[in-house]
């Protein structure tokens, strides 16, 4: 079945003038009382496994409430010393309303990978391991999916792209928060991540349709805190003429319209 159709501006203009005429100014006026504003990390992350953790305790008894302060704890009692808070913990903070995620996400340098692995392990022991090429997987056996598998609860990310290289070895992409002590992106370097994952060849659709609206959240709650030339610079990293796709990126959120992609 084709669905070309469905892209063609007659379409989208026929349909937009339908839905226009029939709901009128019906619903305007309705998102102006949602927050527009950075939540700040401190904030977000409590917002976030706060709710994580009440679902566990809820719903999943059984399941490890691994947060992601545990997990920097025992990366930094096994000497890691080049650590990023990665994943929706890294940038709930540039969110104006934080969700929850039920995996922690932490990028370290290749070298540290089974220093960083030995640690995890030992600190859980019951979590099922899954070496892969760009991410060391933790999975809780006594949190599965409906299928049975095992639910992920921890990635160790290896800084095996320029992005994130350079997230992880340039000061300049990431901030360390004062109330948490936590090392995360910049806006920028998170904008970058997302848009890479937006991009790749081998991300799912559904799962990009969720980094479209993070990214989409993040720039407008930013917009005017973003440093273009560091974002055009992380953009060149992810492929060579990234830096002024991103920058467009970015102004395509803040004007409301899609992303190419």
């Amino acid at each position: 079945m084709s669905f070309e159709h469905l892209y063609t501006p007659d379409h989208l203009r026929r349909r937009r003038e339908a839905v226009a005429k029939q709901e009128g100014e019906l619903w305007k006026g309705v998102d102006d009382s949602d927050p527009k504003c950075p939540a700040g990390h401190a904030r977000g992350i409590r917002i976030s496994v706060s709710i994580t953790s009440n679902y566990r305790r809820t719903h999943k008894k059984d399941a490890m409430d691994i947060q992601p302060q545990d997990v920097i704890d025992v990366l930094i009692a096994a000497g890691i010393k080049k650590w990023v808070l990665m994943g929706l913990h890294g940038y709930v903070g540039y969110l104006p309303q934080p969700r929850a995620t039920q995996d922690v996400d932490v990028l370290i340098r290749q070298s540290d990978r089974k220093r960083a692995v030995k640690a995890v392990h030992e600190a859980w022991p019951m979590l099922v391991v899954e070496e892969l090429e760009p991410v060391v997987r933790f999975k809780d056996p006594a949190d599965c999916f409906n299928d049975g598998r095992p639910k992920p609860v921890i990635d160790l990310m290896l800084a095996w792209s320029d992005l994130n290289e350079a997230i992880l070895k340039e000061s300049e992409y990431v901030v360390l928060d004062e109330e948490t002590q936590h090392v995360v992106p910049t806006v920028e370097a998170a904008l970058a991540s997302k848009y890479a994952a937006l991009i790749s060849d081998y991300r799912e659709l559904e799962k990009k349709e969720y980094d479209a609206g993070d990214f989409r959240r993040i720039a407008l709650a930013n917009y005017d805190q973003v440093r273009r030339e560091p974002l055009r610079r992380l953009g060149d990293l992810v492929w060579n003429g990234g830096g002024a796709e991103l920058e467009e990126f970015l102004e395509l959120a803040y004007q409301q319209k899609p992303f190419p992609v």
